[in-house]
């Protein structure tokens, strides 16, 4: 088609700078830019190219223009209205609702219907079901509000649409005017096609060649159906459409087996240009994408890889970069799967699930201004971002701007948000964002979806997706009307869709190299392919089924057995901070030492085990953290209250901890009633032999350290052997100042106390300062033989056999029992 639009220039005579031409979109625009520049020998000046677009889903929204009415000010209003109504009664579910409303009234815009002016209550009357009743209802009143609202302004469709139909007043400018890859399909591309076709310099050019019978024409499926439209409102006839001779091709078979005639006709079926490859799962799809890619690349070709699902996309996405393929896609990233989307919507469930009311302060703080709000939080680091992001990067920009819009349409419609519901809005605006990574035009593999393929052409083609449902889907269905009604009032048929994607897949499988791809497969679920492939099976086209490629992909993986390697890990020096509880695990196995602070690994809880020691453990540590009220029967009653919420009140364990919980709490308040002047929770630093080691201590005061212990707390014995190293060093933390708190000349020598909290056993466990001194040496020297051995000498990290559980959860790592 590119070929063909040059050749009309160059035979017309008229100077580029007096032509206007229209394509289907930005992608087509594109490709014709550069078609002219390398037409011209690498500079140009370029005739007026504009994108027509073909559709709803091709509309980006416009906020903040003169006279246009943002979609996301409408949806919010919407939701407003549905959530007051007692049937919806929620934003969640409103907000759903709003979407489908507004796409519904975009969608009759788009065909020229002003939803006003259609009384749906008589439209949808007693024959139709009371659910179908009950939206007109609905629709009748948003139909009469909306415009009023809006005052005047148009929708983002309505605008789109007017720009269309306003180039009508500017063709007499240009000396030759040309649309080029449009279908027609939409009602104002339609009208200007007709105003362009009537003037004596207008030309266009179809896609496919159109032939066969008007019957089939007529059906909403059939790939020519649109431009059949176009032709009859011209007053043409196909006798009327001048074909171009492009070479030999597929496209007289490709007419024939996507018609309707039982007639058999004499036809060339040989179609070896196409190879059919037929994968169990959608990631090996994927893979054969990639093995493709690879092998054309290798042989200097270009390659075009079709794609009709934005899941798709990223599956290709993530092959291609496994295999080093640098490919420019056209389909972005949801704003969801970007790590500030995921850190902010992070965030919100955190919040959520712990009920905090850090969002409502801020919040309120900011006036009920959402991206206030959400901005304060991330300049001020008011939380620690999972994952972490750079919220200047240019490709945060698009998320940004859409939290903002959302924000501003919340304040317009006067929403003030609870938690729960900001994230619903936020949700919202975030997975509306497609970041699009920069454009790579000197990529030699190019990723499209099926709108963006026409006028696109490669070396090597790959079609993905074909199964029934995906290539083709069905376009808009309407879930507020019967279908009939639907097409009654103007709405577009949901085979639409099916019609343009015909069309793209005949073009596309007319190039010099085709791959057709499916997955038969996906879900666990067997997928029926594609009814482009049935036709084509059924008028006995000949093509080839690959079984090479998919056999590389397949055995790519299969790589020879190795023999394990049962020898101690030796990594590099580790000179990273480390913390003292850390330590212990080195000491007592020094394996276990490397796998969750060298590689950084934890074990997942289970989510069928029962809460253990360690829940009750953290129980205990973070009431006596937060107390405030010490009187006995106050800590046994936050303690129960803590329990219940994660026991439930029928669970059998609750007796057994409040009876601990009965036991501890009076110990607990006396101890710290003596330390009332002490600090809870409080961070450390220490460097011992060239490396920091760090601590979070229980509790810490002028004078001494103190250990709270739910079990038993270790024996003199260990701590005079350097054997349990935390709380003397904490104790070494403070003689050194590693602590941040005001200290005196006592803290030159302090005490070491445990809060054991055994079952039975529940007392205070104290060292004066010169036991405590004693215990400081025998730890550093023991710390400092470590750091000498690992960091500084390189020693392999030895798997100990240990008696002691908590010393042995990572002895699957260690293949103990091969």
């Amino acid at each position: 088609m590119s070929d063909a639009l040059w050749q009309l220039m160059v035979d017309s005579g008229v100077d580029v700078k007096d032509v206007l031409i229209f394509l289907p979109s930005r992608r087509a625009v594109r490709t014709v830019e550069k078609m002219i520049v390398d037409k011209k020998g690498g500079v140009a000046i370029l005739p007026t190219l504009i994108a027509l677009g073909e559709g709803v889903e091709d509309e980006p929204d416009v906020v903040g223009a003169d006279g246009i009415i943002s979609n996301v000010e409408r949806i919010v209003v919407l939701t407003k209205l549905l959530a007051a109504d007692a049937s919806i009664g929620n934003y969640s579910t409103a907000l759903t609702i709003a979407h489908d409303l507004v796409r519904m009234q975009d969608y009759l815009e788009n065909e020229g219907v002003n939803p006003s002016d259609i009384n749906w209550i008589d439209l949808v009357d007693e024959k139709y079901a009371t659910h179908f009743q009950n939206k007109a209802r609905i629709l009748n009143i948003l139909s009469e509000f909306m415009p009023m609202y809006a005052n005047g302004r148009m929708t983002v469709t309505q605008a789109r649409n007017a720009e269309i139909r306003n180039w009508i007043n500017y063709l007499n400018k240009y000396k030759l005017v040309i649309v080029c890859g449009s279908t027609g399909s939409v009602p104002a591309t339609a009208d200007l096609m007709c105003a362009i076709a009537n003037l004596p310099h207008g030309r266009i050019i179809l896609s496919g060649k159109i032939d066969g019978r008007e019957i089939d024409f007529e059906l909403d499926t059939n790939p020519y159906n649109s431009e059949h439209k176009l032709l009859q409102r011209l007053g043409l006839n196909l006798s009327d459409v001048i074909p171009i001779d492009v070479g030999a091709s597929n496209i007289d078979f490709m007419n024939y087996a996507f018609g309707n005639s039982c007639e058999k006709i004499d036809l060339n079926t040989d179609l070896s240009n196409c190879n059919l490859i037929e994968c169990s799962r959608e990631s090996i799809e994927a893979s054969v994408v990639a093995e493709i890619a690879v092998r054309s690349v290798a042989e200097n070709k270009s390659v075009l890889v079709i794609t009709p699902d934005a899941a798709g996309n990223q599956r290709i996405a993530n092959a291609l970069a496994c295999r080093g393929i640098d490919a420019d896609f056209s389909g972005g990233r949801s704003g969801t799967m970007t790590n500030v989307g995921r850190a902010i919507l992070n965030m919100f469930d955190d919040w959520i699930d712990g009920a905090s009311d850090v969002f409502e302060k801020i919040y309120v703080k900011y006036g009920y201004n959402l991206f206030d709000t959400i901005a304060y939080i991330v300049q001020e680091n008011v939380v620690n971002f999972v994952p972490m992001f750079n919220p200047t990067d240019d490709e945060n920009l698009s998320i940004w701007i859409a939290i903002k819009d959302m924000s501003d349409a919340l304040q317009i419609a006067g929403i003030k948000l609870t938690l729960s519901d900001a994230r619903i809005f936020v949700f919202d605006a975030i997975s509306g964002v497609s970041v699009r990574g920069k454009m790579n035009d000197e990529a030699d593999v190019v990723v499209l979806g099926t709108i963006e393929s026409r006028m696109q052409t490669a070396d090597v083609v790959i079609l993905t997706g074909l199964n029934d449902g995906m290539f083709p889907a069905r376009g808009y269905e309407n879930a507020w009307l019967p279908r009939g009604l639907a097409i009654k009032i103007g709405l577009p048929s949901p085979d639409r869709k099916v019609a343009l994607q015909s069309l793209d897949f005949m073009n596309l499988s007319c190039g010099k190299c085709v791959y057709w791809l499916r997955a038969t497969q996906s879900g666990g679920v067997q997928m029926p392919e594609s009814r482009f492939l049935s036709r084509i099976i059924v008028r006995n086209g000949r093509f080839n089924k690959d079984i090479n490629v998919l056999n590389s992909v397949l055995t790519r993986d299969v790589l020879p057995l190795k023999s394990l390697d049962y020898s101690a890990p030796m990594p590099p020096p580790d000179w990273s901070d480390v913390y003292v509880t850390e330590l212990e695990l080195l000491i007592h196995n020094p394996f276990a030492f490397y796998v969750k602070h060298i590689l950084k690994l934890r074990v997942l809880d289970d989510y069928w085990a029962l809460p253990d020691a360690r829940a009750f453990g953290n129980l205990v540590h973070s009431v006596i953290e937060n107390a405030v009220d010490l009187n006995p029967d106050s800590l046994i009653a936050q303690m129960d209250a803590r329990a219940l919420d994660i026991l439930g009140r029928d669970s059998v364990i609750f007796h057994f901890w409040h009876k601990r919980f009965v036991e501890i709490a009076p110990v607990v308040a006396r101890e710290l009633s003596v330390l009332s002047n002490s600090y809870s929770e409080i961070g450390g630093c220490v460097k011992i032999a060239g490396r920091n080691v760090r601590a979070r201590a229980d509790l810490v005061w002028d004078g001494g350290v103190l250990d709270i212990k739910t079990g038993a707390a270790p024996s003199k014995s260990q701590l005079i052997q350097g054997n349990m190293p935390q709380l003397p060093i904490e104790a070494y933390m403070l003689q050194q100042g590693g602590f941040h708190i005001h200290s005196t000349s006592v803290s030159k020598l302090p005490i070491m106390k445990f809060l054991q909290l055994k079952n039975n056993d529940v007392r205070i466990i104290e060292y004066n300062s010169d036991q405590t001194a004693d215990m400081i040496r025998a730890a550093l020297d023991k710390v400092t033989d470590l750091i000498n051995m690992y960091s500084a000498g390189g020693a392999a990290y030895e798997y100990h056999e240990t008696n002691d559980q908590k010393y042995r959860v990572y002895d699957d790592f260690a293949r103990v029992q091969d």
